[in-house]
C-alpha cells in the first residue's frame, strides 16, 4: 500500500505523472499467494476477473478490466490501463438481481476511458420503488490509485450501489465530474483523495453546440464540479483536497429526472434527495463554489427536460437536506458554503482569502422562497472562523431564512453577526453561462461572456441583539428647521456590557456605531464611526488615555462621517464592572424626525455586537419620553 502520510498528498498534488511514479515505487505489498497473475498476452483484450488477480505492470492494458464476482482483489501493481475510445477502464458490475460484495482494487493507473472506473448494478435504474435494495452491490474498496483524463466522469458509483470506499486516489482532468455518486447510492466513503482540475469538457467553459427542438445554439457553460452527490445519501466525505475543478468542489443535489421526453431510453425515476451526508476535514482551494447544498434549487433546468413537477417554468424543487459541513478549510473560494435546502449544519470551518468580495457562508434560495414562500429553514451555523482580507462580515443570507441557529462565529478573531447579502450571479439556465444562435460547424464569431467577480459588500447594518439598555439616556436635536445641514446632535448615557470585556474594549481598533431612528423607522443618524488613531495632519481619529480606560474621537476636518464630530467613551468598571459612559456629538442629520419618540443604539463592537458590547436607548415610558419644542427635540 502507498503510504498515506502528508508527504504523499503533497507529492500527488504535483500531477498524475508523479502520482504514477509513486505507484511504481510504492512500498511493496505482498500479493496474496492465491492471486493469479494476468500476463501481458492479455493486455489488448478485455480482461474478465472472477478471482483475486494482479496485473503484469510491464505492459499497457488497452481494453480495460471487468470484475464480476465477490471476494476479489485486483492489484494492478502500478500497471497502466490506457485507451482513447473504450467505455470503462475498470468495471465492477453485477446484474441488479445478483448480490456481489467484498471487492478491492488497488495500485492502478487508468487513463482515457469514458469512465476510468464504474461500479454498477446492471439494470438497477429500472428497479421499482421499495425493492431497490433487496439485492446489493456493496463493500467495494478502490484505493491507492490514479485516474486521469477520462472523457466523462472519472470514478462513477452508479445507482443503488452501497458501501463503496474511495481512498487515497488521485482524480484529475476528468472531462466531467471527477467523482460521481449517482442517485440512490448510499453509505459510501470518500476519504483522503486528490480531486483536481476536473470538469472542463462537459458543459465546457470554452463553448459547444446544443440542439433544442429544430434550433441549434452555441453555449458557454460552467463545466462540472469535483464531486457530485446526486440523490446519494448518508455518505462520509472526509480529508479530501479539491482544487482547480471547473464549477467548484462538492455539489449536492437531486437530478430532476432529465430527458424524460427527449431521451426516454436514458431516463429513470429519481426518488431520493442528497440527504444526510457528512463533509468533514476537507480542503478547498480556489474556484467559485466550495460546497453547494441543493445546487439546483434556484437554477432553471428547462433544457434538461425534467420529469419532476415544476412550480414555475423551468424550476423544480431540489432536495439536499440534513447535511453536515464540518471542520473544512476553504482557501480563496468565492462562496465557501452555499445552503439552499433545510437543516444543514455548517460548523467549525475555516475560510481564508485575500479578496474582499468573497463570502464564507451564504444561506437562502430565490425561487422557492419567492414563489412558494418556503425560505431555507433550520440551518445551524456555529463555530466557524474567517480571515478574508477586507471582509469583516462574511456570513450572509438572501431572500430570507427561518429557524437559523447562528452562534460562536468569528471573523478576524472577533465575534460577528449574520445579515443580508447579495445573490451570486445566476446563469440563464443550469450549466449555461450564455447562449447564442449558431450554425455548425463553425462557432459564433462573438467574444465569450465575462462574468465580473462579486464586489465587496457593505458591512452588516448596525444592530444590538444581545446588549443592554442605556441608563439615563439623553438625545438632543437642535436647529431642525431651515436651512438643512446645520442640525446638532447630542446623544449620551451609560450602558452595562458583559464584564470582563471579551474581546477588550478598543474603539481605536473597532470604531463605534451610532443609530438613531424615529417612530416611523426612518434613520435620523446611521453611521459607522471608523477606528484609527488620531492623525494630526487631517485632525481626525481616536486618542486613548495611558490607562486605556477612556477614548475620544475627534473629526475637525471637512465631511465628518455621518456628521459625527466627537465621541467620548469611558470605562467605569472600577466603580461598576462593565459600565461604560459615552457621549456622541454631531452636525447634520440623515433625515429630520417625522414621528416621536426616538430610539437609538450605541454599538461599541460594530456592526452587530455579538459580544454584547452595545446599548439601546428607548423613550416609551413615563420616565423616558421625547418632546418637541420649536426647532428642537429633547428625549430624556
Amino acid at each position: 500500500m502507498l503510504p498515506t502520510s502528508p508527504s504523499r498528498r503533497h507529492l500527488l498534488r504535483a500531477g498524475p505523472l508523479l502520482a504514477a511514479l509513486l505507484l511504481a515505487v510504492r512500498d511493496a505489498r505482498a500479493v496474496d499467494p492465491a492471486s493469479q497473475l494476468i500476463g501481458c498476452d492479455q493486455a489488448n483484450t478485455l480482461v474478465t476477473i472472477t478471482a483475486s488477480s494482479h496485473l503484469d505492470p510491464s505492459c499497457t492494458w488497452t481494453r480495460g478490466v471487468e470484475i464480476v464476482a465477490s471476494d476479489v482483489v485486483l492489484d494492478c501493481q502500478g500497471a497502466h490501463i490506457v485507451t482513447a475510445d473504450r467505455r470503462f477502464g475498470i468495471h465492477v458490475v453485477t446484474p441488479a438481481d445478483v448480490d456481489m460484495s467484498n471487492v478491492t482494487i488497488r495500485n492502478c493507473y487508468v487513463e482515457g476511458f469514458l469512465n476510468d472506473v464504474r461500479v454498477e448494478r446492471d439494470g438497477a435504474r429500472d428497479l421499482a420503488a421499495g425493492v431497490e435494495y433487496d439485492h446489493h452491490l456493496s463493500d467495494v474498496t478502490i484505493e491507492d490509485s490514479t485516474f486521469v483524463n477520462s472523457r466523462g466522469v472519472g470514478v462513477y458509483v452508479d445507482a443503488y450501489v452501497t458501501g463503496v470506499t474511495l481512498r487515497n486516489l488521485h482524480v484529475e482532468s476528468a472531462g466531467s465530474t471527477g467523482i460521481y455518486l449517482e442517485h440512490g447510492s448510499r453509505d459510501n466513503v470518500v476519504d483522503g483523495n486528490e480531486i483536481v482540475n476536473n470538469g472542463f469538457k462537459e458543459n465546457s467553459p470554452s463553448g459547444q453546440f446544443f440542439t433544442l427542438g429544430s434550433a441549434t445554439f452555441w453555449f458557454w457553460g460552467t463545466g462540472r464540479e469535483g464531486l457530485a452527490v446526486d440523490g446519494s445519501r448518508d455518505n462520509t466525505i472526509t480529508n479530501n483536497h479539491f482544487s482547480g475543478n471547473s464549477a467548484g468542489g462538492i455539489f449536492l443535489y437531486k437530478n430532476c429526472g432529465e430527458f424524460v421526453h427527449s431521451k426516454p431510453g436514458s431516463w429513470f425515476e429519481r426518488r431520493y434527495g442528497a440527504n444526510g451526508n457528512l463533509i468533514e476535514g476537507n480542503t478547498f482551494t480556489g474556484g467559485d463554489n466550495g460546497v453547494w447544498v441543493a445546487a439546483r434549487q434556484s437554477e432553471n433546468t428547462f433544457p434538461m427536460d425534467c420529469s419532476d413537477p415544476q412550480y414555475l417554468p423551468g424550476f423544480s424543487l431540489d432536495h439536499a437536506s440534513d447535511n453536515q459541513v464540518r471542520g473544512n478549510v476553504f482557501q480563496d473560494v468565492t462562496w465557501g458554503v452555499r445552503v439552499e435546502d433545510d437543516r444543514t449544519v455548517v460548523a467549525d470551518n475555516q475560510f481564508l482569502g485575500s479578496d474582499a468580495g468573497h463570502q464564507a457562508i451564504l444561506v437562502g434560495t430565490h425561487q422557492r422562497t419567492t414563489a412558494l414562500g418556503q425560505p431555507v429553514d433550520g440551518t445551524v451555523i456555529t463555530g466557524n472562523q474567517t480571515a478574508i482580507t477586507g471582509n469583516d462580515d462574511p456570513y450572509r443570507w438572501i431572500y430570507g431564512q427561518t429557524g437559523t441557529t447562528f452562534a460562536g462565529n468569528q471573523s478576524h478573531g472577533r465575534p460577528v453577526g449574520f445579515c443580508e447579502g447579495v445573490e451570486p450571479h445566476r446563469n440563464p439556465f443550469v450549466f449555461v453561462v450564455a447562449v447564442v444562435p449558431a450554425t455548425p460547424p463553425d462557432p459564433p464569431d462573438v467574444d465569450p461572456p465575462v462574468i465580473a467577480p462579486p464586489a465587496p459588500l457593505p458591512p452588516c447594518p448596525l444592530a444590538c441583539g444581545s446588549g443592554g439598555a442605556v441608563v439615563q439616556p439623553r438625545i438632543a436635536l437642535r436647529r431642525l428647521g431651515a436651512p438643512a445641514g446645520d442640525e446638532l446632535l447630542d446623544f449620551r448615557g451609560r450602558v452595562g456590557v458583559p464584564s470582563p470585556f471579551s474581546p477588550p474594549l478598543d474603539p481605536v481598533a473597532t470604531g463605534v456605531g451610532v443609530l438613531v431612528r424615529d417612530a416611523a423607522g426612518a434613520a435620523v443618524v446611521d453611521v459607522m464611526v471608523p477606528g484609527g488613531p488620531f492623525d494630526p495632519a487631517t485632525r481626525n481619529g481616536w486618542t486613548a488615555t495611558r490607562s486605556g480606560t477612556a477614548w475620544r474621537y475627534l473629526h475637525r476636518g471637512p465631511n465628518p462621517p455621518g456628521g459625527i464630530t466627537a465621541v467620548d467613551v469611558s470605562d467605569l468598571s472600577k466603580k461598576t464592572p462593565g459600565l461604560v459612559k459615552f457621549r456622541v456629538k454631531g452636525t447634520g442629520l440623515a433625515a429630520a424626525p417625522s414621528e416621536l419618540p426616538l430610539s437609538a443604539l450605541l454599538v461599541l463592537d460594530p456592526p452587530t455586537a455579538e459580544t454584547g458590547q452595545c446599548g439601546a436607548a428607548t423613550f416609551t415610558d413615563a420616565r423616558h419620553a421625547c418632546t418637541a419644542r420649536g426647532d428642537a427635540v429633547q428625549c430624556r
